[in-house]
């Protein structure tokens, strides 16, 4: 008997051996059976065993009870994070679970390009189906305070969107998103001052961020912001009109009537941005500049032009008198294409 007792313990353990190797086996291999990638979308409330039998369905882990095991057994039982997760490489299950209880949920990337409005912005939000447009506009509004935490003489929040590619999780809300843009102008202007110290800025931190705007509204060139922004500032200098026709095109759009085309007697609309009819600087940003521009206004190019004009392929003329600039303008008409 007691031979026999012996023969069945062996087996238990050789069968008990068997099973733990078969578990840690399973549990150590990474494993990928399905082509390409697949998304697993956990919504809130979800528990672990419907968790692991939707991996398993979808291919992500091989077997389920070996995974359920390791996942009672280890830290990340019940800390399992909703969410949307995106699997496109072979994991093994700890790399499955470690994923998922961090919360490295799939992102989204939305791109912001240089020199848009706040309702261009608010429109490719839209567009990207993250959200809805008045909304995005609203909650835009309603950050001034938090813009006024940068810069306490900020008109709007107009200018302060920074321009950049980010990565959303899917659900993200308005208010997340303009915060997100709000901080990264935030830290490019503290990147700005490592460039140049403040004291050595023409223009004090809200009237840069105007000019900015204006810069980045003017120039598709690179290499020609900081003649532009040497123009605009030695036009103020001069206590001369900027006459910058984006700030025209800004006071139209704001107030609902801009065609899509400036024609000359809108150059007469009566609006504080409008640089033909008002000296100095408009109260406040006309669009959301990007960081060149920013720091093109903060280290311009030394000169005497006061004048410029669009010419081929989106340069820029520049004159230091206005019977230079007359004959750019001429010029340029002669080649067919009215400035």
């Amino acid at each position: 008997m007691k031979k026999l007792a012996a023969g069945i313990l062996l087996v238990a353990l050789a069968v008990l051996a068997g099973a733990v190797g078969y578990g840690w086996h399973a549990v150590r291999t990474p494993w990928q059976g399905y082509e390409g990638e697949v998304v697993l979308d956990i919504p809130a409330g979800h528990g672990s065993r419907e968790i692991v039998d939707r991996l398993v369905e979808l291919g992500v882990l091989e077997h389920r009870y070996p995974a359920l095991v390791w996942l009672y057994l280890s830290a990340h039982w019940g800390r399992l994070q909703a969410g949307e997760y995106l699997f496109d490489e072979p994991l093994d299950v700890e790399g499955v679970f470690t994923r998922i209880a961090e919360g490295r949920v799939r992102l989204y990337t939305f791109t912001v390009p240089e020199g848009l409005r706040i309702d261009q912005i608010a429109d490719r939000w839209a567009e990207s189906g993250f959200g809805d447009r008045d909304e995005f506009l609203a909650v835009a509004a309603a950050a001034l305070p938090a813009v006024r935490e940068i810069n306490p003489r900020a008109a709007s929040v107009e200018g302060y969107l920074f321009p950049e590619t980010y990565s959303f999780p899917r659900g993200t809300d308005a208010r997340s998103a303009v915060g997100a843009m709000i901080r990264a102008f935030g830290q490019t202007i503290t990147r700005l001052r490592g460039e140049v110290p403040p004291s050595a800025w023409p223009l004090d931190l809200n009237d840069t961020l105007i000019l900015a705007s204006l810069i980045e509204s003017e120039v598709a060139v690179d290499g020609e912001r900081e003649l532009v922004a040497s123009v605009f500032l030695n036009r103020l200098d001069r206590r001369m009109r900027l006459e910058c026709d984006p700030t025209v095109v800004y006071a139209l759009v704001q107030d609902g009537s801009y065609r899509g085309r400036l024609l000359r007697v809108d150059l007469d609309f009566d609006s504080p941005y409008n640089t033909y009819r008002y000296p100095n600087l408009p109260p406040g940003a006309i669009s959301n500049p990007g960081y060149a521009s920013l720091l093109a206004a903060i280290r311009p190019e030394e000169t005497d032009y006061i004048f410029f004009v669009r010419t081929e392929g989106g340069r820029h003329a520049f004159s230091r008198t206005l019977e230079e600039h007359n004959a750019a303008v001429a010029e340029y008409r002669r080649l067919g294409s009215p400035p």
